[in-house]
């Protein structure tokens, strides 16, 4: 990433990021790879706060941060699935892994590190209008 700063936020922290805010929920570590390759090769001029929820971590954060992102990313195979559901319902979410019994709310698997680059500059272009 060239430009502005990224800023890894895991909880129960919190940074005031006026930028592009990604949600990486209970991400495996191959996962955790593919977006940090992704975002090393993206060029942007705005800030990038990237949170990261595990198992574990409490739900309340999760929420709040759900709240404040521009895209959510998280494991469909991770073991809290009810949360897993609720996630795949919204929009502005992505995932890694095969959904389930949920394919048909949300259809935006991420097969390929292609496929998420796209998807995060499309997304980093349009946010940047916004600045």
């Amino acid at each position: 990433m060239t430009g502005n700063s990224a800023y890894i936020i895991t909880s129960p922290d919190d940074k005031t990021v006026d930028g592009f805010k990604l949600l990486c929920v209970d991400l495996t570590p191959e996962q955790s790879q593919l977006v940090s390759n992704t975002l090393i090769k993206i060029k942007t001029d705005i800030d990038l706060a990237i949170y990261v929820w595990r198992s574990g971590d409490p739900i309340d954060w999760l929420l709040d941060k759900k709240a404040k992102s521009d895209i959510i990313v998280f494991n469909a195979e991770s073991l809290h699935q009810s949360l897993i559901g609720y996630l795949a319902a919204h929009k502005k979410s992505y995932y890694f892994g095969i959904l389930k019994d949920l394919n048909e709310v949300n259809n935006k698997a991420i097969y390929s590190v292609d496929f998420f680059h796209n998807l995060m500059e499309e997304s980093l272009n349009n946010d940047e209008k916004l600045y």
